[in-house]
């Protein structure tokens, strides 16, 4: 059976070891590594009892009822897995999960996406869009609901006017919590919500199909981002709940009603989100970005493209004199049922809103 590690070589768990079934197998990864591998449920003891550090012989002499050959052989086993590593060295190892004060989901979420390898030539990629993308129809591009009752948007396509410097917008940009009672006007929100999730163009037909253009960037230009609006205080538009139609520019109403309480409790509590003039819910519907990209960081890219057309939602409000914020406090449950979603294939991801600010500046612009 081999000889046994040395009485004085203690040896200690790996720290960053997740354990888990996959079907009928039981599984464990060392999220530093990247390794998995399938384990039998007396491993797991045996892991178990090296949460100290401990010798290998201590620990089979706890194991009486079993050959101590077999289980020394199974520590030896573990540790060449590096499952089990010695004292000295485990002591010097900066582990995900302690630093990231046990948030497991986080720390394994983060180990499986990193490092993904991409095709990059043009005939690599070409091949893995052939044998990917079409294998199976594209989700739909955007979604609708064709039975709502529709509330076109006002103003002009996007682009055809322009607000202000970009450099004056940046500067003036700032998160918004106070807002005065004035409406929103109706140009304004549209300008607002078309400028930041409305089609602006199509691209070149490829082996993906043709794929829309905005003016925020996404992964693989599939735009997995729908945006649902809870209005409150913007004028010419009945309060309610909306999905903004990209296929269609213009608001399907899906429910109607003051929905200020249900944006506070959206918004995890904040009280302050009440007295904006309106919330926009950005949900994934993921399939659209699994069709192309089936790996972990597939997950990734979804809360990138939010944060993209966050930024361009507060600065196309900064720009028209309105505050707007960002905030990633929701309730996610909540949200599905006043929405009605699965929570599964579509999601949500972040809140946006704006309103009139309580200050503003005689020329309408937000105060530099």
């Amino acid at each position: 059976m081999g000889s046994e590690p040395a009485d004085s070589e203690r040896l200690v768990r790996n720290p960053d070891l997740l354990i888990g079934w996959s079907g009928r197998e039981l599984l464990v990864e060392d999220l530093a590594s990247g390794d998995r591998t399938a384990v039998s449920v007396d491993s797991v003891r045996l892991l178990d009892r090296f949460g100290r550090p401990k010798s290998p012989a201590a620990v089979a002499d706890a194991f009486a009822d079993y050959d101590r050959a077999s289980v020394l052989a199974g520590i030896r086993k573990l540790r060449r897995l590096r499952f089990l590593l010695p004292e000295s060295q485990a002591r010097g190892r900066l582990s995900r999960i302690r630093t990231w004060k046990d948030n497991l989901a986080s720390a394994a979420y983060h180990a499986a996406s990193r490092n993904i390898r991409f095709a990059t030539s043009p005939g690599a990629i070409d091949r893995f869009l052939a044998d990917r993308v079409t294998a199976e129809s594209p989700p739909p591009r955007f979604k609708r609901y064709r039975g709502a009752a529709r509330q076109p948007l006002s103003g002009r396509p996007f682009g055809e006017q322009a607000r202000a410097t970009l450099d004056g917008v940046l500067a003036r940009r700032r998160t918004v919590r106070d807002f005065s009672r004035d409406p929103v006007s109706r140009e304004d929100f549209s300008e607002i919500v078309r400028g930041t999730w409305g089609r602006t163009g199509w691209g070149a037909p490829g082996v993906a199909g043709r794929l829309p253009r905005k003016t925020s960037p996404s992964a693989g230009s599939l735009h997995p981002i729908e945006c649902y609006v809870l209005i409150w205080n913007v004028v010419g538009i009945r309060p309610g709940l909306y999905h903004y139609d990209v296929a269609g520019d213009g608001l399907a109403r899906l429910s109607s009603g003051n929905l200020r309480d249900e944006a506070v409790r959206a918004a995890s509590g904040q009280r302050w989100v009440r007295r904006a003039a309106f919330l926009c819910v950005m949900t994934a519907v993921f399939d659209r970005t699994l069709w192309k990209y089936g790996s972990e960081g597939a997950y990734r890219v979804l809360w990138l493209d939010a944060g993209h057309l966050g930024q361009t939602f507060c600065l196309l409000a900064t720009s028209r004199g309105l505050g707007a914020f960002t905030t990633a406090a929701i309730q996610d449950t909540f949200l599905e049922k006043l929405i009605g979603l699965d929570g599964i294939r579509e999601f949500p991801l972040y809140l946006c809103g704006a309103g009139v600010p309580a200050k503003r500046s005689p020329t309408g612009s937000l105060p530099r």
